[in-house]
């Protein structure tokens, strides 16, 4: 009978923790134009010394998911965290980094605090967006992005800022002539998996002849490995990274092809 007792004790405790913890959650959503305020929690005023934007593709077609990040700067530039939101389109996870509460479909926000290597870099989040509605014409991206005081407590040193509205056209596929020739462009995938102990794979895809640089690189901008440092025919490539001998931490790769490069950033956690 005792262990019954302590059995349904242990349950209920546990259900009160998660419950509890679902309704923190709650706290990390709401905060774009779109559907709140900002991240009040911290502190009521906008401080527009904190700088925040959305890249990515300006035009989908119906059907299509874009890549996009969303940037920051300034502020406290300790850590940072995010909020995008769209009105009519899915917003798709990307990576670990970040995270979609099932309240607020329409709206991703940070997995942790992500840190600034220096105050005077400027991060970002992956994050993608898809089409659905095939009778909506235009969409909007709506962000916001908190620089934090590193200290766990939300309060007025902590900085917020929203971002220019990013306009979405959207296309149906009647709507332009398709082409048969295959696309000619430079792509650097994400890594899979992200995070990754200790390997990950690095797929990326080159159009053209021509030299092709893979390097890694540690929280502080110093190279700590060359994936590829040669001429490469065009084609589509994964690599397997071993990362054995680094610590855990948050890393970036970089590809450079011609006038092309893009960066994007992994997490070792061993």
């Amino acid at each position: 009978m005792k262990l019954n007792f302590l059995l349904a004790f242990l349950f209920l405790a546990f259900v009160t923790i998660v419950t509890i913890a679902n309704e923190d959650e709650t706290d990390l959503i709401g905060c774009t134009e779109l559907n709140g305020m900002g991240c009040v929690c911290h502190t009521v005023e906008r401080d527009f010394s904190v700088n925040v934007w959305v890249e990515g593709p300006e035009t989908l077609f119906v059907g299509q998911t874009g890549m996009y990040k969303m940037l920051m700067s300034g502020g406290p530039a300790e850590a940072g965290g995010y909020n995008v939101a769209g009105r009519f389109g899915e917003m798709v996870l990307v990576d670990s980094f970040s995270f979609q509460h099932p309240l607020s479909m329409n709206e991703l926000t940070q997995a942790f605090s992500l840190p600034f290597p220096t105050p005077q870099d400027t991060i970002y989040w992956d994050f993608g967006y898809k089409v659905l509605d095939p009778t909506v014409v235009f969409d909007t991206i709506y962000s916001c992005g908190l620089s934090l005081v590193w200290d766990s407590i939300p309060d007025f040193h902590d900085r917020w800022n929203f971002g220019p509205k990013f306009p979405i056209t959207i296309l149906s596929v009647t709507d332009v002539e398709i082409e048969n020739d295959q696309p000619k462009d430079f792509v650097l995938f994400q890594n899979y998996p992200n995070p990754f102990n200790p390997t990950t794979n690095i797929r990326f895809r080159i159009s053209e002849f021509g030299f092709v640089s893979i390097k890694i690189y540690d929280a502080l901008g110093k190279a700590v490995s060359t994936l590829v440092n040669e001429n490469r025919s065009p084609g589509e490539y994964i690599l397997t990274y071993d990362a054995s001998q680094l610590s855990s931490g948050l890393y970036f790769y970089r590809l450079t092809a011609g006038s092309f490069s893009e960066t994007k950033k992994m997490l070792l956690l061993k």
